[in-house]
């Protein structure tokens, strides 16, 4: 009779919970997609659904993150202000700015900046020399945040050249993601790095203990590096050498892009790497911040979109849908991990049959099966709206770029995926210049010549068990 009574309370328990649960689901207002499938999980998965939801199904940050980016966000935004009414007053007629750069500006304040210079790097060689040459020649600060450092091949090179910075005086702070660069961080390398004078910080800490403090795989996953307020670097690279980073895989090496910035760029590249390490310690690092000297109105016109659960959780989709519906004439993406939601989905295929050529390249072999079934079950629909896609064979291609006509690029971090659209920390750098354009089509017109064209017909054709197991990874696409 005891025992009866238990399973019945047990049994009440479990389906308050499950009603529960259901309604706050519901009462988050995710896309549809997500929604059902939260949903799906948690009922067909009994106790472990409900599990994974209290582990995965928010993007918490915890109660400490969470007030302290409060707490930053009101100063960083008062900089941004101070910066943008400088902007207004030095030049009243401001650049005409184009709908991205509007909403960015809008949504989280950070201005658009004239003048400065670049240089692309699609070669790993190329900019290991450069970025070396820049920090043996640092004076005051250096700051790097990686998703994944591998102390490999030419990163041993790097990763001297920031022992002797620090050797020397200057301040040189190391952001690396816990769980990306989990391998390093607990090495004899590490260890040596930080006796030479580096400040390594391990980001979002992965605890098992922690897990019902804050979401564990919020990941930070910004490739960013800045040095004394005048030089940065973004881009799809971590800081490994591709000859030698994941190479048993058999995906072949890591293809990426870098951009090295100067100008006043550089200075709010610096500052995000700044408010990123306060979110993370709590230490306002405010002596380094510096704020752009507006010396230069000629193109181009560039401006920096962090994103992630600290700001704005829609503006990085709400830029990419803007992007594509106000292309006019080609629209180019690259992208590793290629699940995009329903709404980025329906902007690529109105663009497609609104007659714009549109080509999207991703890697023919990926080191992620799950994304990459999930990422072909969408071919089908997207190549009868007219819409290219291409498979780079030489590699993995890891390059994540938007390019609009002839004019408009999106660089940085982020995968055509939900997972960095809504929960990792990314960054994106807009550039709106034609020069710039014409220099990143030229790169992915390299790719499409190293890569196969899917075509309808043979799409057709491949086997049963492949349309089965991309439908199955389909459903959990909301969730990548």
């Amino acid at each position: 009779m005891t025992w009866d009574w238990l399973i019945s309370l047990g049994l009440v328990v479990y389906g308050a919970a499950l009603v529960a649960l259901s309604v706050r689901i519901l009462m988050k207002r995710r896309p549809v997609g997500g929604t059902l499938a939260w949903l799906l999980f948690v009922y067909t998965l009994p106790v472990l659904g409900i599990f994974f939801y209290l582990l995965f199904g928010e993007r918490y940050l915890g109660h400490i993150r969470a007030e302290r980016a409060k707490r930053q966000f009101q100063f960083y935004s008062l900089w941004l202000r101070r910066i943008l009414r400088t902007q207004s007053n030095l030049y009243p007629l401001k650049p005409l700015l184009r709908p991205v750069m509007e909403l960015t500006r809008s949504s989280i304040g950070m201005p658009a900046l004239t003048g400065g210079q670049w240089a692309l790097f699609d070669r790993a060689d190329g900019l290991f020399e450069n970025l070396k040459d820049d920090i043996d020649q640092a004076q005051m600060t250096i700051f790097l945040e990686f998703y994944i450092l591998d102390d490999q091949g030419q990163v041993l090179n790097i990763l001297a050249a920031l022992a002797a910075a620090a050797k020397r005086g200057v301040k040189v702070y190391l952001m690396l993601d816990s769980v990306g660069s989990h391998r390093f961080l607990r090495s004899r390398r590490c260890q040596r790095l930080t006796a030479a004078g580096v400040d390594i910080l391990d980001v979002l800490h992965a605890n098992l203990l922690r897990m019902t403090l804050r979401r564990q795989d919020l990941r930070q996953h910004r490739k960013l590096i800045a040095i004394d307020n005048r030089i940065a670097y973004t881009g799809s690279m971590n800081l490994a050498d591709p000859a030698f980073f994941n190479a048993k895989l058999g995906v072949g090496p890591w293809v990426d892009i870098m951009v090295r910035l100067q100008g006043d760029i550089a200075r709010l590249i610096q500052g995000t790497l700044i408010f990123d390490w306060e979110m993370e310690t709590g230490v306002r690092l405010e002596g380094h911040l510096a704020a752009p000297t507006f010396s230069d109105t000629n193109p181009p016109l560039m401006q920096l979109l962090p994103s992630g659960p600290a700001l704005d959780e829609d503006i990085l989709l709400q830029v990419l849908l803007t992007a594509i519906h106000n292309a006019r004439h080609r629209i180019v993406l690259t992208s590793p991990y290629f699940v995009p939601d329903e709404s980025l989905l329906q902007a690529l295929k109105s663009a497609g049959k609104r007659g714009l050529e549109v080509i999207v390249i991703v890697p023919f072999k990926n080191n992620s099966k799950l994304a990459q079934y999930a990422g072909r079950s969408f071919y089908e629909e997207l190549l009868l709206a007219g819409v290219t896609i291409r498979r780079f064979t030489d590699g993995l291609l890891h390059t994540k770029t938007v390019i609009v006509d002839d004019h408009l690029v999106l660089i940085g971090s982020v995968n055509l995926d939900m997972r960095s659209i809504w929960l990792n920390f990314e960054a994106t750098l807009v550039v709106d210049d034609a020069a710039f354009c014409a220099q990143m089509r030229a790169i992915t017109d390299d790719y499409s010549l190293r890569s196969e064209q899917v075509l309808l017909s043979d799409w057709h054709q491949r086997p049963f068990y492949q349309r089965l197991l991309e439908n199955l990874a389909q459903l959990a696409s909301p969730l990548l």
